[in-house]
């Protein structure tokens, strides 16, 4: 099936399921234009994007003037194919984390792409086509585990704007997905931050509590393949298909991992239903 060609304008194009991403939808045909905070540092980390047709711009979705500048990206070429990538993990306790500390992660992981779709949306609605693509997380939907939840609110959050955003956009010809990956083999470890105010990233109250278990592990991590199955090559391959050949789902779950994650989430909210509707049932005005 020949496939026809689009230009994709991806976040974080250099390094993990954004560069596969990236890569891919070269190989594919596409045209690509990948953005990144440092354009020096990516052509070291992806010599291969430029040599493969790939253009790079500068561009950092976390400054609050970025949906100006990835306005002005949009329209210069054309774009058909969002995919906001860019973003990194907190790991820590609620009570240990500062809000400057929530703030920089909501920057980057919340208002980075919302400035980056709002830029794209005009040039999407005035051609009837288009994909907003959001790499999320396991995290986005499916759990907030101990010393997640800074992470896990970012793309909770994210995740409800692209949702409503769906519904918004769907006669419009515009189509939206959200992919929640599992673990995969990507540096995506190498980028996570922990409380600043903590040399262990955590408090002496939380010592060989649930906190110190998730934030020590992250920080024990010597191999990425130690824990991570999924590959993100096949990952980006599944993302250019749906592209291509349609998908009638909002939500792409990627991974063993996230697949079994996500089935222990539907049985929680189940339990948690089935033990709580008759409460909520009576609590309507009588008689009506």
């Amino acid at each position: 099936m020949t496939v026809a060609s689009s230009t994709w304008l991806i976040t974080g194009a250099s390094s993990g399921l954004g560069k596969s991403l990236a890569l891919e939808a070269l190989k594919t045909g596409h045209r690509v234009v990948g953005t990144s905070r440092d354009i020096t540092k990516a052509k070291t980390a992806c010599p291969e994007f430029s040599a493969k047709g790939g253009i790079w711009i500068e561009l950092d979705p976390a400054h609050k003037d970025a949906q100006d500048q990835f306005a002005k990206c949009a329209q210069e070429y054309d774009v058909d194919v969002l995919v906001n990538s860019a973003g990194y993990a907190f790991i820590g306790g609620v009570e240990d984390t500062s809000e400057t500390e929530v703030r920089d992660q909501m920057e980057v992981n919340f208002y980075g792409p919302l400035r980056t779709v709002r830029a794209c949306l005009p040039i999407m609605r005035a051609k009837k086509s288009g994909h907003i693509v959001l790499i999320s997380s396991g995290a986005g939907y499916v759990n907030s585990r101990p010393g997640r939840g800074t992470y896990a609110a970012s793309k909770f959050a994210i995740e409800a704007m692209h949702e409503s955003l769906s519904h918004e956009v769907r006669t419009l010809g515009i189509k939206v997905l959200i992919v929640e990956p599992g673990a995969f083999r990507t540096p995506f470890s190498t980028s996570i931050r922990n409380p600043a105010l903590f040399e262990k990233g955590f408090s002496e109250g939380y010592k060989g509590t649930a906190v110190d278990q998730m934030v020590s592990g992250f920080r024990q991590i010597t191999s990425i393949s130690d824990f991570a199955k999924g590959d993100p090559d096949k990952a980006a391959q599944a993302i250019v298909q749906a592209t291509a050949t349609g998908y009638d789902y909002l939500r792409m779950p990627l991974g063993t991992d996230c697949v079994v994650e996500l089935e222990n989430r539907i049985g929680e909210l189940q339990r948690d239903l089935e033990a709580t509707r008759a409460i909520a049932t009576s609590t309507d005005v009588a008689g009506e």
